[in-house]
C-alpha cells in the first residue's frame, strides 16, 4: 500500500505528545554550538531529535515514490483552488499546519545537530522544521503546483516567494500560514516588505507564540535557550526585512482575580517586560464568550491590575491581557497576542474559589 500524506494529522495532538517529553537525562538548556555557549551544570544531553527516529522514518519511506507522495498531497489540497493565488495560500495553510515551529527539537542527521534534514517528504513525516526547512517543503509543492518559486535570504531568516498574476508575492508558510502580509488585497513581496519592514508587524506570527506548557520538562523545570519564552524571544518580522532590532514583550501570565466586593473584582496579571527594556502598557480585555470575540470592556493601563464591576455573578468571564510597547511608534496595528485567563465571581460561602480569591 503506497504512503500518503495523512490529511488527520492533528498539529495540537502532535504538540501534546511533545510537551513535557524531556526528562531528567536531556538538558534544560537548548545550546546551538557553536554560536551559545555551554553551561557549567546543563546536565543530560542537547535535546536534538534522536536519530534513531529518523532512522525509524527512512525503512519506513524506503522505495517510495516520494514525487508521486508531493503530487498526492498538492492535488488534495488544491482540490477546487480557482486561482494561483488562492493555491498558494492553501500551501502556505498546510504547510503551516503540518509543521510545528519546534523550539526544543528539530529534524537533523546527526545526534549533534549539525547537518539539517531538507527533503520535505521526512520533513512532512516528522512534522518538526525551521524556518528553512519550511521553505524546503513550500518550494517543493509549489513546484508541483505549476506555481513558480524562489527561496530568498533576508536577514537571519529564509523564507519564499511564489510568481502569479504577474508579479512576485510572499509565500511564508510557516510564519504567515495561509495569511500572508496584504496590502490592498494583493500580497506583498519581499522587495516592498525591504521598502516598507514594519508594514508585516500588523500580521500575527502564531508560530512564535509557546504556552508554558510545551517548554516544561518531565519534572516540572522551565526549558531555556535558543527561541525559548513566551513569545518575545525572537525580534518583530520587520528586523528580518531590514527594520532596526527589536522584541516584542513577552506575554503577561493572567493571574487569580481578587475579590473587592460582592459584584467587584481586581483583575490581575504578573508584568511583562521587553528585551533590551522599553515601557509596557497592557490592553486588557473581558468577553462574554470562550472564543474571545465579543468584547464586554477593552481598557489600556500602565499598571498590572484594573478593577472591574461584574455584571452578573454566577457567571463565566473570559479575559486577554496583551502587552504592548512603543513599536506601536512603528506601526500602529502591529500585532500583540493576548494572554488568556477566565473566572467566576461567586458568593463568598458557595463552594469553591473559581478563580477569584
Amino acid at each position: 500500500m503506497p504512503v500518503r500524506y495523512d490529511m488527520r494529522w492533528n498539529k495540537h495532538e502532535h504538540i501534546r505528545r511533545s510537551s513535557r517529553s524531556l526528562g531528567p537525562g536531556h538538558s534544560l538548556y537548548f545550546d546551538m554550538d557553536p554560536w551559545t555557549p555551554a553551561t557549567r551544570n546543563m546536565e543530560g544531553e542537547v535535546s536534538y531529535y534522536d536519530p534513531r527516529r529518523v532512522a525509524k522514518l527512512r525503512r519506513r519511506l524506503k522505495g517510495v515514490n516520494k514525487q508521486q507522495y508531493l503530487r498526492d498531497a498538492v492535488a488534495r489540497v488544491l482540490r477546487g483552488a480557482n486561482s494561483d493565488k488562492e493555491r498558494v495560500a492553501r500551501i502556505c495553510g498546510f504547510v503551516y499546519d503540518a509543521i510545528y515551529y519546534n523550539p526544543i527539537q528539530q529534524p537533523v542527521h546527526d545526534a549533534k545537530g549539525q547537518v539539517l534534514i531538507t527533503d520535505p517528504v521526512e520533513l512532512l513525516e516528522l512534522h518538526d522544521g525551521r524556518c528553512g526547512q519550511g521553505v524546503e517543503i513550500t518550494h517543493a509543492l509549489l513546484q508541483i503546483a505549476g506555481i513558480e518559486s524562489r527561496k530568498r535570504n533576508v536577514f537571519h531568516h529564509v523564507t519564499c516567494e511564489a510568481r502569479y498574476g504577474g508579479a512576485w508575492h510572499l509565500a511564508d508558510a510557516l510564519m504567515f500560514g495561509a495569511e500572508q502580509p496584504e496590502k490592498q488585497g494583493e500580497v506583498v513581496s519581499v522587495a516592498e516588505l525591504r521598502r516598507d519592514p514594519y508594514f508585516a508587524d500588523a500580521f500575527p506570527l502564531r508560530h512564535f507564540v509557546y504556552t508554558p506548557e510545551e517548554l516544561l520538562s518531565t519534572d516540572g523545570y522551565r526549558l531555556l535557550g535558543y527561541c525559548f519564552g513566551d513569545w518575545g524571544a525572537l525580534a518583530y518580522y520587520s528586523w528580518y526585512m531590514g527594520g532596526d532590532e527589536d522584541y516584542p514583550p513577552f506575554l503577561p501570565i493572567v493571574l487569580p482575580a481578587e475579590r473587592l466586593g460582592s459584584d467587584r473584582v481586581r483583575l490581575r496579571w504578573a508584568p511583562s517586560v521587553k528585551r533590551n527594556g522599553g515601557a509596557i502598557r497592557y490592553r486588557v480585555t473581558v468577553y462574554e464568550d470562550r472564543a474571545r470575540t465579543k468584547a464586554i470592556i477593552s481598557r489600556t493601563v500602565s499598571k498590572t491590575s484594573l478593577d472591574w464591576t461584574v455584571p452578573e455573578t454566577n457567571r463565566m468571564y473570559f479575559i486577554g491581557v496583551a502587552a504592548t510597547d512603543d513599536h506601536v511608534e512603528k506601526n500602529p496595528d502591529t500585532w500583540y497576542p493576548e494572554a488568556p485567563g477566565n473566572f467566576v465571581l461567586v458568593p463568598k460561602d458557595q463552594y469553591g474559589w473559581y478563580g477569584v480569591v
